[in-house]
């Protein structure tokens, strides 16, 4: 399921020029991290390079996909964090 929709988002960004290898997500609730580039669970350190991580539940990233919360929102609840270069979504 968590492979499926972030499939689709990076589907949604691929005219946009954007370093996919470099953004994670954190899905805390099953203590996973998951690579945008290849949609999939990995074991990769990421501290020792530029990254951007998304720390997020499974139940929050629901929400933002079904259009239920937008991401600001989250955020200010503090079910979202987001740590490393933001700079890589530019």
């Amino acid at each position: 399921m968590i492979e499926n929709i972030l499939l689709n988002f990076k589907n949604k960004l691929l005219d946009k020029d954007i370093a996919f290898s470099k953004i994670y997500f954190e899905i805390t609730d099953i203590n996973q991290t998951y690579n945008l580039e290849t949609c999939a669970i990995t074991n990769i350190q990421i501290n020792d390079k530029p990254y951007l991580k998304f720390k997020i539940s499974t139940e929050s990233l629901l929400e933002i996909v079904e259009g239920k919360k937008h991401p600001e929102d989250l955020m200010f609840d503090e079910k979202v964090k987001i740590s490393g270069d933001i700079s890589i979504l530019s």
